[in-house]
């Protein structure tokens, strides 16, 4: 049954097909951070570091699992905030979409500026402040016109930018398999269970991404079929991927445990000079298509938010001729330049890993509250065990978040107290009648 029809349903176009949100998934999944992520892995664990990748692998895909089924019942913008607003209320379903707004903003400004990091290894002078400044703001003014003049614009650089980032990926596996010295592989003793934790948290945090698929929603052709798929499908290349990535790595490069730049230096080995020139061109393209698949749904949280009644209306405005959010775009652009110039966004990304958990911990424990809801439309796919499945998905997120420090925490605390208050503000300033056509996200 499929969702009935509300207002973002109405106003946003459905330009985003099946494969491009694919794409879209893994654009945003694959970023520069996984460049580095070899080693530091390495270092902890040795050779066991690619059954940590595949064994982290498989434990998101777990989660994964529990977002299709829940994806699958809606057609609306909003991802986790609207699956929490409807199962647990309006209050637990604004508190999740404002942490995921928070962490996404942070990790925007900060992937804004890990590009201009990687782009000055080519071209130094961008390295001075004003060379950072301006391409800094030229990024993100590009991605605020590109997503206001439309979703199938923004849905075609995303899915330019994720083959020019998995075409040399894909190519510096099929040639480094060649080059693997199978003696590299020797097993020695077990890791420690402190470095297996930390090594399982490097993983687990490179095949984050795959979320901001149900956020968009309220724009994708046939949501409830195209989202579980998606997520799948994406999950399942990733993994692959970075096991093969991984591979390489540790079968060409004996100092992987120390390099600061893995791929660089082993493509280095087998290929070359040049081969670490591309992996660093890589690199700024994975930053570039990175930003601009965070940014997009960083705005539409926003805009999701409006639209139910949580944040001031004038959020949920859409362009008459675009048909794209876009208030809710420029604040959002305007509020991840403000944080990549001014350097304040490092605050906001050590809240990053643990509001994004959260998000998915609330989202898997919809899984079973929304099946024993008649309210709501059935699923397009069914997890089969999901409740139990539900349960395991939730003890990984939970292990995930063993390494978090009390400061850390205390910052999400802060932050969700911040939005309480922006939330009780809105809500003062709209009329009764507004807030009950806004508190019902299914009529």
């Amino acid at each position: 049954m499929p969702a009935p029809a509300t207002r973002s349903d109405t106003r946003l176009i459905r330009g985003i097909s099946r494969w491009a949100l694919v794409a879209f998934a893994i654009n945003l999944t694959v970023g520069a951070g996984i460049l580095g992520l070899q080693g530091r892995i390495q270092a902890l664990v040795g050779s066991y570091s690619v059954v940590v990748i595949v064994a982290c692998g498989l434990l998101i895909v777990l989660i994964g699992l529990c977002f299709a089924e829940v994806a699958s019942r809606f057609d609306r913008t909003g991802g986790p905030q609207l699956y929490v607003s409807i199962a647990m209320g309006p209050v637990a379903g604004f508190t999740v979409g404002w942490l995921a707004w928070i962490s996404r903003l942070g990790a925007s400004a900060a992937v804004a500026n890990l590009l201009v990091d990687y782009a000055m290894v080519l071209w130094p002078p961008l390295g001075t402040p004003l060379g950072r400044a301006l391409t800094i703001v030229a990024l993100g003014l590009g991605y605020m016109w590109i997503n206001i003049r439309g979703i199938r614009q923004t849905a075609a650089v995303s899915t330019v930018f994720t083959l020019c980032k998995l075409l040399p990926l894909v190519a510096f596996v099929v040639v480094g398999l060649f080059f693997v010295d199978p003696h590299a592989f020797q097993l020695g003793a077990l890791p420690t269970s402190g470095d297996l934790s930390s090594a399982m948290l490097l993983a687990a945090y490179a095949f984050f991404g795959f979320d901001a698929t149900s956020i968009l929603a309220g724009e994708v052709r046939d949501p409830a079929r195209s989202l579980p798929f998606a997520i799948i499908v994406s999950i399942g290349a990733v993994l692959l991927l970075y096991a093969l990535m991984q591979i390489v790595c540790v079968g060409t490069l004996p100092t992987l445990a120390t390099s600061q730049r893995p791929l660089a230096d082993a493509a280095i080995v087998f290929i070359g000079p040049i081969g670490g020139i591309v992996i660093a061109l890589t690199a700024v393209v994975a930053c570039a298509g990175v930003y601009g698949v965070s940014f997009t749904p960083t705005t539409r949280l926003l805009f999701a938010m409006a639209d139910g009644g949580q944040l001031p209306r004038k959020f949920s405005e859409v362009h008459p001729g675009y048909r794209t959010p876009v208030i809710a775009i420029v604040a959002t652009a305007v509020a991840v330049l403000a944080l990549a110039l001014s350097g304040s966004f490092i605050y906001l990304v050590k809240v990053t890993l643990i509001s994004r958990i959260a998000t998915y911990i609330a989202t898997c424990v919809t899984l079973p509250l929304l099946r024993r809801r008649k309210d709501v439309p059935e699923a397009a796919f069914v997890l089969r065990g999901g409740p139990v499945l539900a349960c395991l998905a939730i003890a990984c997120c939970v292990l995930f978040l063993a390494k978090s420090s009390m400061r850390e925490l205390l910052d999400v605390a802060v932050a969700v107290v911040v939005g309480l208050i922006l939330l009780a503000a809105s809500r003062m300033s709209r009329s009764p009648s507004a807030l009950r056509g806004a508190s019902e996200p299914l009529p």
